[in-house]
């Protein structure tokens, strides 16, 4: 009897560990989340440019804004639109860039004796033709019950053609549908070039519920733009095992002119945007 209870009582009296990781949080990094939007059919001069920086690795805050920038963007044919920093800290603003097709745009930031770059050219993109809700197909996050919003498009034939999609549900943009998933939503059109596409459900675990509203946001973006949120993806999905990536910055398109071995993070880019809207009944 006593060698059966003697493990039991070992467990009874175990006790955590507290190990304490000391983690180098590495010099502090600009973050740029710059997207310049031409609407289809709501077409508007109004941008935003958020900037922030990287913060301590244990924190549970949002990451701090990156005041007091000087924020432009010029394009190919001279022209020049100042942001001006808006009431919410760090988010910088015009009403005055409206996106063209065909222009390149190259963003310039001043921040705390630094100067960044990166340029960018607008990428087209093809209307959604409607959007609706039908029960899900199969697929790895579909499930089984619900309605999810589906879509019908065309690509355009001969084109090397990428494209991400947003969802907005009720004003919120959803990405999954639990936490492991957390994944923007991008493909190249490598199998339906020149092809009709649908009944094609982009964030496929999602259930609409009835009465609410739902956007669904078809932006193309460059095949750079394209690797970049590929490799993003690959280490948010990361679990840490043998056959995860390792873990490392992904690195964007905005240079640090003053020291280049320190770029920011995040990306800039230019898009044409197609939005479709409709309410499940």
């Amino acid at each position: 009897m006593l060698r059966y209870l003697l493990p039991g009582a070992l467990l009874l009296t175990a006790c955590e560990r507290v190990v304490e990781v000391d983690v180098d949080e590495g010099p502090r990094r600009l973050v740029v989340e710059a997207r310049l939007e031409r609407v289809l059919g709501n077409v508007s001069g109004a941008q935003a440019i958020r900037l922030s920086t990287t913060g301590s690795y244990f924190s549970n805050a949002l990451p701090p804004a990156a005041r007091g920038a000087t924020v432009r963007v010029t394009d190919n044919l001279g022209n020049a639109f100042p942001f001006v920093e808006s009431s919410t800290p760090g988010t910088y603003v015009t009403t005055a860039l409206t996106v063209e097709r065909g222009r390149t745009y190259t963003l310039r930031i001043d921040w705390e004796g630094q100067r960044f770059e990166g340029v960018e050219q607008t990428m087209s993109v093809t209307p959604i033709d409607s959007l609706y809700f039908e029960a899900p197909k199969p697929g790895r996050f579909s499930g089984e019950d619900g309605v999810r919003a589906t879509i019908d498009t065309r690509d355009p034939a001969g084109e090397k053609n990428f494209y991400l999609w947003d969802q907005f549900v009720d004003g919120r943009r959803l990405l999954g549908p639990d936490s492991s998933f957390k994944l923007r939503i991008i493909a190249p059109d490598d199998a339906v070039d020149g092809k009709p596409v649908l009944g094609f459900q982009p964030y496929e675990g999602i259930d609409i519920p009835v009465g609410s509203s739902v956007v669904v946001r078809q932006v193309g973006i460059s095949e750079s733009t394209y690797r970049y949120y590929f490799a993003l993806s690959d280490q948010v999905s990361a679990d840490g095992s043998i056959f995860s990536v390792p873990p490392a910055s992904v690195r964007g398109n905005v240079a640090n002119r003053s020291n280049p071995r320190q770029p920011a993070l995040g990306y800039f880019y230019v898009s044409e945007v197609s939005e479709a809207r409709a309410v499940r009944r």
